[in-house]
């Protein structure tokens, strides 16, 4: 009786023993988001042999281009209203250097289609721009002097419902059978041989590659990580709160239904108290050769957004953003009710030789809305 009571006694210590060490390692990990902070359905990156998404597009709108895909004149379009036995679309943005390369490739091909008698018609090519609004791809457009349709994708939906790619270009061959385009290859970065890919396209066209090898690409937001723990998150909020000339309360952790990190700050100024909540933000990166982003913003119990901490932002060459840049995207931001529509306009709101990394950040505030709704039906705010 005695050596089974000591037995007892051992196992409880072993397992408060352990209960501590794994909390004591769940405190110490980096904080980390996910694609979906919001909740909702994680998409998986599209592979060969896949069903390209039943994504509503935007129609070009020169009607030339309208014509050369096949298109009546409507606003919108899906993809298997496109005329072509066989379609290259390409996932690009204005300002990826690859991208920008690439664009003399594509150009070729698109010539050697048209003039092959066996590929002309029966294979079409799309651009579409990630992040990119018209004006901005009708720049690069003539820039590059291209001569397929580009087609806007500003607030990164068709991105999205592929799986978010680590970067652009993306570029895939997709083949209509039974009404619907499946995809045959897929391809990350810069094309490099041009002859190569057309073959392939030929043989995709022709059904000598019924489906090409599947790439181990990985969707770019599968899990996004700060690599930031949660006391650093609430110390840079208290020291940010302070230089605002606030004097920050308790700060804590919520555990909200998603896996979004936020957090209740209490404050005060002079005699006023005041809740605000801060969370971070993190976007998977669209340029294959840029970084990911992460950066906390702030917002009151109306939904205000009252400021904006940069954790890991960064600019062209991926250089991190100075104090000027942090405070553009500040007076970006600031203001802005998460409760209203927030509109991103790259002529006033985009940092220098960032205008991706500012669309981004945008992009990534805008899923607020969602979290705000949440804390409402939580009782956080009334």
């Amino acid at each position: 009786m005695k050596r089974s009571r000591q037995t007892v006694l051992l196992t409880l210590t072993l397992t408060l023993t352990l209960i501590l060490f794994f909390s004591g390692l769940l405190f110490l990990n980096p904080v980390k988001t996910f694609a979906n902070s919001e909740g909702g359905e994680q998409i998986p990156l599209i592979q060969a042999g896949d069903k390209f998404p039943m994504t509503e597009l935007v129609s070009p709108k020169e009607k030339i281009y309208r014509d050369y895909l096949g298109l009546p004149d409507n606003p919108g379009f899906y993809l298997k209203e496109v005329q072509a036995e066989v379609v290259i679309v390409e996932f690009l943005n204005k300002y990826c250097y690859h991208c920008q390369q690439q664009a003399y490739l594509m150009n070729r091909i698109y010539k050697t289609l048209k003039k092959d008698p066996e590929l002309n018609g029966k294979v079409k090519i799309l651009g579409i721009g990630v992040g990119n609004n018209r004006i901005q791809l009708e720049h690069f457009r003539q820039e590059k002097k291209i001569p397929f349709p580009l087609i806007p994708d500003q607030d990164f939906i068709a991105f999205e419902k592929i799986g978010y790619p680590g970067g652009t270009p993306f570029t895939t061959i997709i083949k209509k059978e039974n009404g619907q385009f499946v995809v045959k290859d897929t391809h990350l970065g810069m094309i490099e041989n041009r002859q190569a890919y057309v073959d392939k396209i030929r043989q995709i066209l022709t059904g000598g590659a019924a489906v090409t090898s599947k790439k181990a690409y990985e969707s770019a937001i599968q899990s996004l990580n700060p690599g930031i723990t949660e006391e650093e998150v609430k110390t840079m909020i208290d020291k940010r709160l302070k230089d605002m000339g606030f004097t920050p309360g308790e700060i804590t952790q919520l555990r909200i239904k998603g896996a979004r990190q936020v957090f209740m700050v209490k404050l005060k100024k002079g005699a006023k108290l005041d809740v605000w909540f801060a969370t971070i933000g993190s976007e998977g990166k669209v340029c294959d050769i840029c970084h990911d982003i992460h950066f906390i913003y702030l917002f009151d119990r109306q939904g205000i957004i009252r400021d904006f901490i940069p954790i890991h932002v960064t600019k062209y060459g991926n250089k991190p953003f100075e104090e000027k840049d942090v405070e553009k995207t500040r007076k970006a931001l600031v203001g802005r009710n998460l409760t209203q529509p927030i509109q991103y306009n790259p002529d006033t709101d985009a940092v220098s030789s960032a205008s991706m990394t500012s669309a981004l950040i945008f992009k990534g505030v805008k899923q607020g809305s969602k979290l705000y709704i949440q804390l409402k039906k939580e009782g956080y705010i009334q």
